[in-house]
């Protein structure tokens, strides 16, 4: 009834994805996010599920390896047509790959899927004997904006205090620039890491941005706002068909009397909707509103915008080796460290 194959062709591979009306999807499901696997040495693989010949599911793999264990992971993937059989499917793909996670002696199978944070969906995962990961590995709570409205009503949605911000930024001739320049890269690289030094964030490393940007580049945005010649606020955006990601920003303020991150936030939400964008991807957003969650600073920041949240399910863990566990001890003393915690399904 079903059949697995691998392929390795970014035209069926985002074709298939593009073409397809998911409901959720990100750029990590691009073939592009796993040739940017491959230049950090990675090995990727790329499976195609089919029922009836007619190709229902994405399945992409990322082999991740440390000194004392190996795993595969599935960044908001798999994808498949109908919903409904998701977790039937899933039940098949477990016992079709069993050669496969051997041949590689892989410790556990991590899930990061696209599927909505409900408790039936929780459920199922846990009849297939999955278990919830210790720690995230990328954005399950996420803010999102529909691009689909007119820029009037986009505009209208933004508090009053805040569209104030904006429009005084402008009149203070607050200077924006969209381009992917040499400058521009350096500048959003270096005001990143300054920045993780004043927030206590853990910043992306130099390495992985200018790979983002080799292998991204005309989807990747980069804007910057400055005044007086200083850049007070620099973000990029990377495009996937009709979903625009909002996934690196920073910022230095001076004048916060008309704090020019509005602005660029805002030039960045035009310039996606010029680009043909349906949806504007916040990225990671706290579960609630509790201002000890570490990235509560940022969330409060992002649901300025208005619209709505998106919650997926919490990363899902198939436990394929007592390996596993000190992998497991190891994240949750992370997380705990970091005071990270993960909405419950409703």
């Amino acid at each position: 009834m079903y059949r697995l194959k691998e392929i390795d062709d970014i035209n069926i591979w985002n074709g298939f994805i593009l073409n397809s009306e998911f409901e959720f999807y990100s750029f990590l499901a691009s073939y592009e996010w796993f040739e940017l696997q491959k230049k950090s040495w990675k090995d990727v693989f790329r499976f195609w599920i089919y029922k009836n010949d007619e190709i229902i599911w994405v399945l992409p793999f990322i082999k991740n390896e440390a000194k004392r264990w190996t795993y595969l992971f599935s960044p908001h993937t798999p994808l498949i047509i109908k919903w409904e059989d998701f977790f039937v499917v899933l039940s098949w793909i477990i016992d079709e790959i069993k050669d496969f996670w051997k041949k590689h002696n892989a410790s556990f199978i991590r899930f990061n899927s696209p599927v909505k944070n409900l408790k039936i969906n929780k459920k199922s995962f846990s009849e297939l004997w999955f278990i919830d990961a210790p720690m995230h590995e990328h954005a399950e709570d996420t803010h999102l904006l529909d691009l689909t409205k007119t820029e009037d009503e986009l505009f209208s949605a933004i508090k009053r205090k805040d569209r104030y911000l904006i429009t005084r930024a402008i009149k203070e001739w607050v200077e924006v620039v969209k381009w992917n320049t040499q400058e521009q890269k350096e500048i959003l690289i270096k005001m990143h890491i300054e920045h993780s030094k004043k927030v206590w964030y853990h910043p992306f490393k130099r390495n992985f941005i200018e790979k983002l940007y080799e292998v991204f580049w005309d989807n990747i945005t980069t804007i910057s706002t400055r005044y007086n010649w200083i850049v007070e606020s620099i973000l990029m955006t990377i495009r996937f068909w009709e979903t625009c990601v909002y996934y690196i920003a920073t910022s230095d303020i001076k004048n916060p009397k008309f704090s020019p991150n509005y602005l660029c936030q805002w030039e960045a939400i035009k310039q996606a909707k010029q680009y043909g964008c349906s949806i504007y991807n916040f990225w990671w957003v706290s579960p609630d509103n509790n201002p000890k969650h570490p990235i509560a600073w940022v969330t409060k920041f992002k649901r300025k915008f208005a619209w709505y949240d998106y919650s997926l399910l919490h990363a899902q863990d198939l436990v394929l080796s007592p390996k596993y566990y000190l992998n497991w001890w190891i994240e949750t003393f992370r997380r705990l460290k970091r005071w990270y915690y993960y909405k419950k399904p409703e």
